[in-house]
């Protein structure tokens, strides 16, 4: 039986009870990274065992807006990984049984073209995305790579030994003046993605109250990825402040601020409650999780010194209304 709580969000993009995480939105960025520059990652398709020109279809090399977040697909793609780390299942069905689009639907309702990917392996979002995924045949670059969708929901959970994945998507209805879809960071860099009619007039990193400039790093200036280096160390606080050529402005998250760096005491805060960060100079920093390999079960290049590297995939193709 799935229990439903109603997700508060103050804003687009802010958190409530620690979702969407860091995680999950890294796991957002580069799915949105791939849609906006599917012809820019051949090295990390090289490592997934792919390349662009011999397995992408003309469809899949062409760029796609990024996917909005949406909060009810959100919850039913944490929910889904979580059950799936706790029952110890793999599948698209719920552990007990419960079907996919019906649990789904528990927290998502507008019944429109849904999809689903699923991954269970010891990697990262951007492996995930870009190594696993988009080398999958599966449907799983498809899904990825589909104009069928604008929304989408991530859920990251930790089982045994692996972490799972899983990407819920949606065709519904969208808010309006919310260029940024998603923001997110790995200790180094920050990244947000953008998609407009225009390039942004304004597209800045607020970190520690300090403002940066963010720069493109994937895609086209009007629909594609940016972003700043900035390592921390220290737990601090940031957002994104955002202009476009029309004159609208605004913030991601909308209300609120993340945090980033060690000893940080929560993931999030309303903007005005972010000076204090709740840094815990006792606390340890929490591992980075690099340089972790993949498990499961299909290819992976064959070069000197690689022997069969697994990984599961399980992609649902759309359903439509």
């Amino acid at each position: 039986m799935l229990i439903v709580w109603a997700a508060a969000w103050a804003g687009y993009g802010d958190v409530e009870d620690s979702r969407p995480s860091a995680a999950e939105r890294w796991l957002h960025l580069w799915t949105n990274a791939a849609r906006v520059a599917p012809e820019e990652f051949e090295d990390d398709y090289a490592q997934g065992g792919c390349s662009l020109s011999a397995d992408f279809s003309a469809d899949e090399r062409s760029p796609k807006a990024p996917l909005y977040l949406d909060v009810g697909l959100a919850e039913a793609a944490r929910y889904h990984s979580e059950d799936m780390a706790s029952e110890g299942c793999f599948q698209h069905e719920s552990c007990d049984g419960t079907d996919t689009w019906a649990r789904i639907g528990r927290y998502y309702d507008e019944g429109s073209t849904l999809g689903e990917n699923i991954a269970l392996g010891q990697v990262d979002g951007r492996y995930a995305v870009l190594s696993m995924w988009m080398c999958s045949e599966s449907g799983h670059r498809a899904n990825i790579m589909s104009s069928s969708f604008n929304e989408l929901g991530t859920g990251v959970a930790e089982g045994t030994g692996a972490t799972l994945f899983t990407q819920d998507f949606a065709q519904g209805q969208v808010p309006e003046g919310q260029p940024v879809r998603i923001a997110a960071h790995d200790g180094s860099s920050f990244y947000a993605d953008w998609g407009d009619a225009s390039p942004p007039t304004r597209l800045e990193l607020v970190l520690d109250g300090q403002e940066r400039e963010m720069k493109l790093a994937h895609g086209a200036p009007e629909q594609g990825v940016y972003h700043a280096d900035s390592p921390v160390s220290a737990c601090v606080s940031w957002w994104v402040e955002w202009e476009t050529e029309s004159g609208q402005s605004g913030f991601f998250p909308e209300e609120g601020a993340y945090f980033a760096g060690s000893g940080c005491e929560a993931d999030w805060a309303l903007r005005a409650d972010a000076g204090s960060s709740g840094h815990d100079d006792e606390a340890d920093e929490e591992d980075g999780g690099s340089g972790l390999k993949v498990v499961g079960c299909t290819t992976a290049p064959s070069s000197p010194g690689w022997w069969l590297t697994c990984l599961i995939l399980l992609s649902l193709r759309p359903r439509r209304p």
